[in-house]
């Protein structure tokens, strides 16, 4: 058999990263699933390895956690279709943003307004729109200070700030009356 064209070789490429992204995305959402339903909580940010800060890959890792779960397979997979999310790429380059609202949450956030707040300290801006979905970049730039790991960290308390303004993410109360730290089992009378 001959090698394959460069052609074929990129298209094989292509798939078995769309495989990875999809594995990831069901990874995460059973993940989801569960701390939702543990919860309470309706809303999420989730970094994510292979998103590559491409648009496709942000949207086969979406697709992967909002698969049904088969409930028959050994390994759990998706569940998380119910949940609304924002999932956070960032590469060398740019910090890329997806995010997915269900139907049943779409009266209490709208997508783009989501990606919008995320994305407005670093002059980010939507690039796609989508059913229930927004995706959105902002470019690195070194030189202005931004850093799409840094960025990346920062959207995400930016995004529970936003989500907790809106009240749809909790807000821990502060209790400061536990200032003892325990660092282990010898701290425990057993």
């Amino acid at each position: 058999r001959l090698p394959p064209s460069l052609k074929e070789w990129r298209k094989m490429v292509d798939e078995k990263k769309l495989k990875v992204a999809f594995k990831e995305g069901g990874k995460r959402g059973i993940e989801l699933e569960g701390s939702s339903d543990l919860s309470g909580i309706q809303f999420f940010n989730v970094s994510v390895e292979s998103g590559e800060g491409d648009v496709e890959l942000m949207e086969e890792i979406i697709r992967g956690m909002n698969q049904e779960v088969d409930e028959a397979a050994e390994d759990r997979k998706g569940g998380a279709g119910k949940i609304g999310k924002m999932i956070y790429s960032a590469t060398d380059s740019k910090l890329m943003v997806m995010c997915h609202i269900p139907d049943s949450k779409k009266d209490e956030l709208a997508p783009a307004d989501w990606v919008e707040a995320v994305l407005k300290p670093y002059d980010g801006k939507v690039i796609k729109t989508g059913e229930g979905t927004a995706i959105g970049e902002v470019a690195a730039d070194p030189d202005g200070g931004k850093f799409p790991l840094k960025m990346r960290d920062e959207a995400i308390a930016g995004s529970i700030k936003f989500l907790q303004d809106k009240k749809l993410f909790p807000i821990l109360a502060d209790n400061d009356d536990d200032d003892e730290f325990v660092y282990g089992d010898d701290d425990f009378d057993v």
